[in-house]
């Protein structure tokens, strides 16, 4: 699964992923890994949309 890498060398604020039942828990498991990011996962049918966001954003919209 590459979702640790994303988190690790991305520079986005917020992640999303469909990935299969079987693949929550590893996801879920990044949480553990990465505290700076919130994980929050959604059933989509047979997938589940897993959403990871940073707790303290890389960027300041506001200055942008």
């Amino acid at each position: 699964m590459e979702v640790g890498w994303y988190l690790r060398l991305g520079k986005a604020d917020r992640i999303e992923a469909l990935v299969s039942p079987k693949g929550e828990p590893q996801v879920l498991h990044e949480s553990y890994i990465f505290p700076d990011w919130s994980f929050e996962f959604e059933n989509r049918g047979d997938h589940v949309l897993a959403v990871m966001t940073r707790k303290q954003p890389l960027f300041d919209r506001e200055q942008e």
